[in-house]
């Protein structure tokens, strides 16, 4: 099932190596599925599409899911404690 869900948010061409879709309010959770279900792209280069959005990552769109993606462990119950 994961596998399945996985193939719908990541896409890997050979101009684009490993193209990441996040819902942009889940970034956490969709970018921990990724690792969960594929640890072998990881070395890969990475581009952000955020679902919903239209836009090309030029550097831009990487920053802002990082920046969400660190506002949300930053957030989460690893470091708060609380549910």
């Amino acid at each position: 099932m994961l596998r399945e869900q996985a193939r719908t948010c990541i896409r890997q061409t050979d101009e684009d190596p490993l193209t990441l879709e996040v819902r942009r309010n889940f970034v956490l959770r969709d970018a921990l599925q990724y690792i969960r279900v594929s640890q072998e792209d990881l070395h890969s280069p990475l581009h952000i599409r955020f679902l919903g959005e239209h836009g090309i990552d030029l550097g831009g769109l990487r920053r802002e899911f990082w920046t969400f993606f660190l506002y949300q462990v930053s957030h989460s119950t690893f470091i708060t404690g609380k549910s």
